[in-house]
């Protein structure tokens, strides 16, 4: 590594990228006098290189070609351009080059992490991603070092803003999820193809990285619990409100007796929660210790500068430590999970003309074993029946009964506490 100009790749200049250009030209100074050398961005690969910016990048710098970042003689590359194909492979040429990688690729982690970190150990580089988890929160950071003195029960939290964003429109302002969708996509909060977001992947790919962190192990992706909000409506989330709680869209990783757990899933949170006032597109993430107790960190979990900041706060960072081997990434097989034990639940029911009374769907659970600690009924002018419980002890078996008994359809959540 040269002494007098730290050289960077960068692999993608969309919104992140561009916004780790702005904030090393802004911050030129500071990193200068904190590492003493200069920070350059000396090739930034792009699919075209005509499109339109919204951050001025000389012509010289970007490319199409791989080939020319490799031939760059770079000492750090920053991949942001998501995915797993091909920015596994580039990462891959990367490293066996001895080149440092920061990342805010929490994909392509999740998918190839483990062969990542044991890459990066043959080869002696530092692989950084602060910005994988939740934008501008450092709370990997913050695992590490809590790690030294404490265990860590739990780490749950809201880790995608898009869908909390969706979840604030639709209680705040009874938009509909399709209309709230728009909406987020109009301001740049969700892409596209939303999938990944709606559908609880992305939630999903970030508690599998605090997995491996705290833990040095996780499920694999398909043994882990996953539900998405796409198919939440407003009815839903109004009975939950005068049930007393507000739906959130909760990732969990925790490990009990040995046992690792991981899920994402809309779950239902007491008003009252400190997760429950976390709004639009923030991010939030509690971390349970056996000696700090309960902490909980709050931030801007996406966007252009939230999560530039932490991918170059992670490129100084990197260049201040020697390099020390990381701690490898394993799986549990899956045929050794524990299912994710959950007392409470919120079962809402609808049904369109139902065959039975609320009294008899009442004392129908009731006789089936179904302890039900709060009610909530609903008749609308179209003669739509909404039952909204918290209880304990509902099934599969009786969703279906309740389908074939009374044309009753059974959604059911997770609550946090009764």
């Amino acid at each position: 590594m040269s002494t007098g100009v730290v050289k960077v790749g960068l692999l993608g200049v969309g919104t992140v990228g561009g916004g780790v250009l702005k904030t090393i030209r802004s911050q030129q100074q500071k990193l200068s006098e904190r590492l003493g050398r200069r920070v350059e961005v000396v090739k930034a690969l792009v699919r075209d290189t005509d499109k339109q910016r919204a951050v001025q990048i000389d012509r010289d710098l970007v490319t199409t070609s791989f080939e020319d970042v490799l031939d760059a003689e770079v000492d750090i590359v920053v991949e942001v351009m998501g995915g797993v194909d091909p920015a596994y492979d580039y990462v891959r040429a990367l490293m066996e080059k001895g080149c440092h990688i920061v990342t805010a690729n929490k994909e392509l982690l999740a998918k190839r992490g483990a062969e990542l970190v044991e890459l990066a150990n043959r080869h002696h580089v530092q692989l950084a991603y602060e910005a994988s988890v939740a934008g501008g929160i450092p709370i990997l950071g913050v695992l590490r070092q809590f790690l030294r003195t404490n265990e860590i029960t739990s780490v749950s939290g809201i880790l995608n803003g898009t869908t909390n964003y969706i979840l604030t429109q639709m209680e705040q302002h009874q938009l509909p999820y399709e209309v709230a969708l728009k909406q987020a996509q109009e301001l740049g909060y969700a892409e596209a193809d939303p999938t990944s977001d709606v559908e609880g992947w992305d939630a999903l790919y970030k508690s599998y990285i605090l997995a491996q962190l705290v833990y040095g192990e996780s499920l694999p992706l398909h043994a882990a619990e996953r539900k998405g909000i796409d198919s939440l409506h407003l009815g839903q989330l109004a009975l939950a409100q005068e049930l007393g709680y507000r739906i959130k869209l909760l990732a969990r990783a925790s490990r009990t007796e040995g046992a690792i757990q991981l899920s994402v899933s809309p779950t239902l949170l007491p008003l009252d929660h400190p997760l429950a006032q976390v709004q639009d597109a923030y991010n939030a993430v509690q971390v349970s210790g056996n000696i700090v107790g309960d902490l909980l960190f709050m931030g801007k979990g996406a966007g252009e500068l939230p999560t530039a900041s932490a991918v170059v706060e992670d490129l100084a960072f990197l260049l201040t430590q020697r390099f020390t081997p990381h701690p490898i990434w394993q799986e549990r097989q899956a045929d050794k999970v524990r299912p994710q034990e959950q007392k409470w639940s919120f079962c809402y029911l609808e049904s369109e003309g139902s065959q039975g009374s609320p009294d008899q769907i009442l004392h129908f659970l009731d006789r089936a074993g179904v302890e039900v600690v709060k009610q909530r009924i609903q008749y609308d002018w179209a003669n739509v029946l909404r039952i909204g419980l918290v209880a304990s002890g509902f099934t599969d078996e009786h969703g279906e009964l309740l389908h074939r008994d009374f044309g009753i359809r059974a959604d059911v959540f997770p609550v946090l506490a009764p």
